[in-house]
């Protein structure tokens, strides 16, 4: 009798463990995302182009918003985790460059166009299919999450304050109504 008391409750259990499942991906999406920073920054520095890209961040921002509308999120919430993103993203960058001043990198640069970017596209195109599915399956981010992103965010170059306000921003994103 006890025994199949609980069998309610297991189904539960399997969609809670896919939700941290879900959750942990996607900090380690957002985490490899911003871990190809040292490259940009490293092809930018090599070839004199300045950090910010205004054309490219507005190209970002649209596939981000436009397959964020397509698979039920609500665009300008997860605009709004991009462009923190991109923030980030970019002060990563200037950190590097800074660095570099005083101690010249030794790697070779790898192709922004052909390499970099492409990869960078991917990955956030899985960040937001990756969010979706979380929502589709009844999770979301929520606080008790905080410390797991902060761990699981790994990349040099980026501070504390920036954990925060990428963490915040996730916390913002929603699904369509």
């Amino acid at each position: 009798f006890c025994i199949v008391g609980l069998f309610p409750f297991m189904p539960i259990n399997k969609t809670i463990n896919a939700q941290n499942s879900d959750i942990e991906k996607l900090f380690l999406l957002i985490n490899e995302r911003l871990s190809y920073m040292e490259y940009v920054a490293l092809f930018k520095e090599r070839s004199n182009s300045p950090t910010e890209d205004k054309e490219r961040e507005a190209v970002v921002l649209m596939d981000a918003v436009e397959s964020a509308n397509e698979l039920g999120l609500l665009g300008p919430s997860v605009e709004s985790f991009f462009r923190a993103q991109i923030s980030i993203a970019k002060a990563i960058q200037y950190r590097y460059r800074a660095d570099w001043q005083s101690d010249s990198p030794s790697s070779v640069p790898l192709d922004l166009q052909e390499i970099i970017r492409p990869k960078l596209s991917q990955i956030g195109s899985a960040i937001v299919h990756k969010m979706a599915a979380l929502y589709r399956n009844g999770g979301q981010i929520s606080e008790e999450h905080r410390d797991l992103f902060h761990q699981s965010i790994e990349v040099d170059n980026i501070s504390q304050q920036d954990r925060t306000k990428l963490f915040n921003s996730l916390l913002l994103v929603e699904t369509q109504k």
